[in-house]
């Protein structure tokens, strides 16, 4: 790169007597840059390109999950109560889903069919929130927290946690210092908006889910003005709607990043991603101009948020390291939140995934051939005895079956969605499990063991292990897990 300087009149004379020969037209480019002129030759020219398109799509992957939020809380700002078909509920309003997901249950992400969900969209600008949650110990039950990024924030109850003790737990945003009311658990997150997923775990019966329901009953949420030793009738203020500049335009999805950055500025940890962002234009508290973009920047900056699309469909389906077994699962190290791909995948798909210490998930879209799941093909899934995932006192594990092209469960003859520790298997004498995935049933007693496939269709499959032993996470982590393929057993 030359830069052409304005020369002291003294030294004109020698300078351009100095000067080298023009150089081959359309080898050099100028753009003004205050009082200089910056010259980029045609090599620069793709470099700076290529470097604002390789920022862009980490920029475009880096903020995928406000956009997630920003739709969950578009989907809530409107309402004035709890809704029936789901975990929906007005801002700072407790969402109870008071019955498991099946096949009617159409949510925007996956869910699962094992516990149910109390969901929050919580807004902590104006003061902390204080949750109320009773004594569940007969169970699994999680209180997760996520920031505004998707990010789970440090745990304050669950078995492993607090054994399932009653807890009153403040959700603190992060321009608030102040003090708690005793005996008032401090929950700190990192930006303003937070996200809460309560789950409990369901014995699939309508006892045990008026039991579950009776749970939920007994959660308050009381803003930190209004508690009194306690939780009062007193709810926490629902936030107005916001009002939204609607972007057009080819560069409208990074108008929109610059705004959403504003709202809930990134936590300090994620400084060195930040620091990158002014290349493209896209700094958190600033508008997105793509005018003061230079024409290769500006090109390279356009062709991310066009290829953005494309790779979250990659993504969808190829969210972390798979394993030898075709499984593949995004949460497998403690680094995951600068794994900026697969929080992106995981604000996708799995929405609100918990930490491998309080549940671990595996999904795969493939069979043992490494080949996709076909409805019109028989898999078997079997568990050596020692392959059997270790699990504490509460847990459990289970398969769940998912439509190949969406977020749904899938409909089958006997509503049997997921299948795992918590039904009645049938064993093969050395200890062993078969598991049948199939849109036929296998047969006899073989159909304790069978998980409905849609017949003709691609379809995905998710194993959850709640509350594993330590042991478990950490052979997660150390990638020595063994899960069984599915293995076809017949040909198409």
């Amino acid at each position: 790169m030359i830069l052409k300087h304005s020369l002291l009149a003294a030294a004109a004379t020698a300078a351009t007597a100095c000067a080298p020969a023009p150089p081959p037209a359309g080898a050099e480019t100028g753009t003004q840059t205050g009082a200089q002129t910056v010259v980029i030759g045609e090599t620069d020219a793709q470099g700076r390109e290529a470097l604002a398109y390789s920022l862009a799509l980490q920029a475009y992957l880096y903020t995928y999950p406000l956009f997630i939020l920003e739709r969950e809380r578009k989907r809530r700002e409107t309402l004035t109560e709890a809704q029936a078909n789901g975990p929906m509920a007005p801002l700072n309003r407790l969402g109870h889903m008071s019955w498991l997901a099946d096949a009617g249950s159409d949510m925007p992400y996956s869910p699962n069919n094992d516990t149910v969900y109390t969901g929050v969209a919580l807004d902590l600008a104006a003061e902390p929130v204080i949750l109320d949650m009773p004594a569940i110990q007969d169970r699994y039950a999680v209180v997760q927290t996520t920031n505004a990024y998707m990010e789970n924030q440090t745990y304050h109850y669950s078995p492993r946690v607090n054994g399932g003790e009653a807890a009153q737990l403040a959700f603190v945003g992060p321009d608030w210092d102040g003090a708690l009311p005793p005996g008032v658990e401090k929950v700190e997150v990192d930006t303003n908006s937070a996200v809460l997923a309560i789950r409990l775990a369901v014995r699939r019966n309508e006892q045990d889910l008026a039991t579950v329901r009776a749970y939920q009953d007994q959660m308050s949420l009381t803003p930190l003005s209004a508690w009194a030793d306690g939780p009062t009738d007193i709810r926490p203020a629902i936030p107005a709607p916001k009002a939204r500049k609607d972007f057009k335009g080819p560069f409208a999805r990074f108008e929109k990043a610059a705004v959403l950055l504003g709202e809930n500025p990134p936590p300090k940890r994620h400084a060195a991603m930040n620091a990158t962002l002014w290349r493209i234009g896209l700094e958190p508290g600033r508008p997105f101009d793509p005018e003061a973009l230079d024409p290769d920047t500006r090109a390279g900056v356009l062709r991310a948020l066009q290829d953005g699309p494309a790779v979250m469909e990659y993504l969808r389906r190829n969210r972390g390291r798979r394993f030898p077994t075709g499984w593949d699962t995004a949460r497998y190290a403690d680094n995951i939140v600068f794994d900026y791909a697969a929080r992106a995948a995981i604000s996708l798909v799995g929405l609100l995934g918990n930490d491998p210490e309080e549940a671990i998930y595996f999904y795969t879209y493939f069979d043992a051939e490494n080949e996709p799941l076909d409805g019109a093909r028989r898999y078997t899934m079997r568990f050596e005895p020692e392959d059997i995932p270790e699990i504490n006192d509460l847990g459990f594990w289970s398969v769940t079956m998912y439509d190949g092209d969406s977020y749904l469960l899938v409909d089958n003859p006997i509503n049997r969605y997921s299948i795992g520790s918590r039904h009645d298997l049938k064993y093969n004498e050395d200890g062993s499990l078969d598991l049948y995935i199939q849109p036929d049933a296998p047969g006899g007693e073989l159909n304790r063991n069978w998980l409905p496939s849609p017949e003709g269709r691609p379809y995905r499959v998710t194993f959850r292990i709640y509350s594993p032993t330590a042991q478990t996470t950490r052979s997660l982590y150390d990638r020595e897990l063994a899960l069984p393929p599915l293995e076809p057993v017949s040909a198409p």
